[in-house]
């Protein structure tokens, strides 16, 4: 099979990782934690890193500073393989850093320091786009907001499909990415941009068709967390529930969920078995801690679906 070219564009993060936080304090307080520990991160970033341990060919399109932080990033993409000549150093802003909160369920909030990410322009994803062909471009919203809209013009105009992750949470304009392939937000950007909180099947498909109609794309696609998946292709939704596993720390699951079935689609997959495969690859990647250090490549996610008995003969 055709090794798949994904061309990623977007946030480029260190991730200072706090675990064991009981709560969210209130301003002036200060409460005792775990422990913590760093690393490299940033939305497009993980998905670059999850595409290639999906055995893709990935370029990265991003920006970090003239520091420590960015040049370690910048290492660790190459390492597993990223074309990183498009990760520009910017001499006016620091390497963007994101302080991640995670309680002992796994659960977490983050604050995010874009930093470079915030210099990040269409320029820099034309450069991209002239230098190779690609099957899909992933991005997010960790960037400025106008670079979001002309990467998906710049793609469209080259017949390449988009996925959207539409995080973080935010209420954004959607007529200038009308057609997009996918966009999926998890549940807290689903409500931020649709004002519905998901609580249930109902309200996801409330959701999914509000999305649908200002959107029009192929596919909505709805994560959410611990109760799984939801596509709406316009004319029916369907939930796909998650694996189960203990999960420790979900951090960089739903940029690994995303990365693993834009692959699993270029490939020629079903949606189906997209879902199933990104499924295991994300409940591989909550049952350990770290965003790209949690990432597992394609032989374990293999593994993974042949333990649970669920493998949808991707082979």
């Amino acid at each position: 099979m055709k090794q798949t070219k994904i061309l990623v564009v977007g946030s480029i993060n260190m991730d200072l990782i706090v675990y064991g936080v009981p709560k969210i304090p209130k301003f002036g307080e200060s409460i005792a934690c775990g422990r913590y520990t760093y690393a490299t991160g940033g939305k497009g970033a993980n998905q670059a890193y999850a595409a290639a341990l999906q055995g893709a060919s990935v370029s990265m399109v991003g920006r970090i500073g003239d520091d420590h932080n960015g040049h370690t990033i910048e290492t660790e993409l190459s390492s597993v393989g990223i074309d990183t000549t498009f990760v520009f150093t910017d001499q006016e802003a620091q390497t963007g850093i994101a302080p991640i909160m995670v309680d002992d369920e796994g659960k977490y909030f983050s604050l995010t320091v874009l930093g470079a990410n915030n210099h990040l322009s269409a320029e820099d994803v034309m450069k991209a786009i002239a230098a190779k062909d690609y099957d899909m471009v992933l991005m997010q919203l960790e960037m400025p907001l106008e670079t979001v809209y002309r990467t998906y013009e710049i793609a469209k105009e080259n017949n390449i499909p988009v996925f959207l992750d539409a995080g973080p949470a935010m209420n954004i304009p959607l007529e200038r990415l009308k057609g997009i392939y996918i966009i999926s937000p998890n549940e807290a950007e689903t409500e931020a941009l649709t004002g519905i909180s998901i609580d249930s099947e109902e309200q996801a498909l409330q959701a999914a068709q509000q999305l649908y109609e200002r959107v029009t794309p192929t596919f909505v696609i709805l994560k959410m967390g611990s109760r799984g998946a939801y596509v709406y292709d316009g004319t029916e939704g369907k939930m796909y529930a998650p694996f189960k596993v203990d999960a420790v720390d979900s951090t960089g699951a739903g940029d690994t969920f995303n990365a693993s079935l834009a692959i699993k689609l270029c490939q020629g997959y079903p949606m189906e078995t997209g879902i199933q495969f990104a499924q295991a690859a994300a409940a591989i990647c909550v049952s350990r801690n770290g965003a790209q250090s949690s990432i597992p490549n394609a032989g374990e996610v293999e593994e993974f679906l042949q333990a649970n008995k669920r493998s949808a003969k991707l082979n």
